[in-house]
């Protein structure tokens, strides 16, 4: 996906919602997880995402391993190693 957290064409970017009653049930943290894991299966070194930096799901994404690698007035791009 060529979006804003579009880092190379061999880094897969992350675009993902919840419904917000379905949001704070461990949901997203389960699905990014198993993503990342059929990601580094198949061979893929990291993956990427652009967020709102306001948005809650920013610590949920730390905790499954993405880290801020650049940001601009309202987004933060974040990078996971999938190594």
């Amino acid at each position: 996906m060529n979006d804003y957290g579009h880092i190379d064409n061999d880094t897969p970017s992350f675009a993902i919602s919840l419904y917000k009653e379905y949001r704070g049930l461990g949901i997203g943290t389960d699905m990014m997880n198993q993503m990342l894991t059929l990601l580094k299966n198949k061979g893929y070194k990291q993956a990427s995402l652009a967020v709102q930096q306001a948005n809650y799901a920013v610590k949920m994404y730390q905790k499954v391993g993405f880290e801020i690698i650049d940001k601009n007035e309202e987004e933060y791009i974040m990078r996971c190693s999938l190594k």
